[in-house]
């Protein structure tokens, strides 16, 4: 996706000066009278200068009895499911990307591969949305971002450590599928809006920046600001639509359980403004709380 989309939901590792304090975490109690789930605001790809996270994070994983993320670790670790999975983003029937794009597009993408040397023949075979995510995904770790040093995949790391009980909350199959049943004029679109985007490489910084901070409305402006709204459709299958999926499951915890708590991991985004994962479940009534 674009920068700033695949920031919130985003290859050597990085080795750099530890930052004087850790991010604030974006992260709320969810609580009825019995139980609490944990819902933490991840940044998918990170620098190892935002490492430790902050202590409160850490005890809340620490407490946790089970972890959720979007996708299950162990999923995500299976490199032949991912590998079979990601066929879903390339042209079948020996068509290719330039055949499927306008000039002005086409023209564009041979701009940005000239400008960053990179082979045009690398996206060939790739629907429009998968070259706005390889793009954008280059775009961000040139930046410095890495996705092994994001926060989810950190507590995914330390959940296989202390052999937690983890879960996803969608298959990878069911993330792609967002990107893959947008039709051909939004995938354009997509993939223009990604190219536009990398001539602003401040913006990456900007959100980075709002989410050490843990500075939630912030965040939100940022993020709501014009590449979003050009495709709204996409936008409320990639967020909206995605927390409501999602939003039984994490009541079901709260009420069946009686002892234990949960944390949940997810793209930033999830948790943010009146669609998100937060007001949901504050709608349904539970107890709703911001640590800091």
């Amino acid at each position: 996706m674009s920068v700033r989309w695949l920031s919130l939901l985003l290859l050597t590792l990085c080795w750099a000066r530890a930052s004087a304090e850790p991010p604030k975490p974006l992260l709320w109690q969810i609580s009825d009278e019995n139980n609490s789930v944990y819902l933490l605001g991840s940044f998918h790809m990170l620098k190892a200068e935002d490492y430790p996270p902050a202590a409160v994070a850490n005890q809340v994983f620490d407490d946790a009895g089970k972890v959720f993320f979007e996708v299950a670790p162990e999923e995500l670790n299976n490199s032949g499911r991912v590998q079979a999975v990601m066929q879903t983003g390339f042209i079948s029937g020996g068509g290719t990307l330039k055949q499927s794009l306008k000039a002005g597009t086409w023209k564009r993408l041979q701009d940005y591969c000239r400008t960053n040397r990179l082979p045009i023949e690398t996206f060939q075979a790739m629907k429009p949305w998968l070259a706005a995510l390889t793009i954008a995904n280059f775009e961000v770790t040139k930046a410095g971002f890495l996705p092994d040093l994001g926060l989810d995949k950190h507590y995914m790391e330390m959940a296989a450590i202390a052999r937690k009980q983890t879960a996803g909350l969608e298959t990878l199959s069911q993330q792609l599928k967002v990107f893959d049943e947008m039709d051909q004029q939004d995938q354009e679109l997509f993939l223009n809006q990604s190219l536009k985007d990398m001539q602003d490489p401040a913006q990456l910084h900007q959100l980075h920046m709002r989410w050490r901070n843990g500075d939630a409305e912030g965040l939100l402006r940022l993020l709501r600001q014009d590449g979003i709204n050009d495709i709204p459709g996409f936008y409320r299958r990639l967020n909206s639509d995605r927390n409501r999926a999602w939003l039984p499951q994490i009541s079901a915890f709260l009420r069946e359980n009686s002892t234990g708590s949960a944390l949940v991991v997810v793209g930033s985004l999830h948790l943010l403004g009146a669609d998100g994962l937060v007001e949901l479940l504050k709608r349904q009534g539970f107890r709703v709380v911001r640590l800091d």
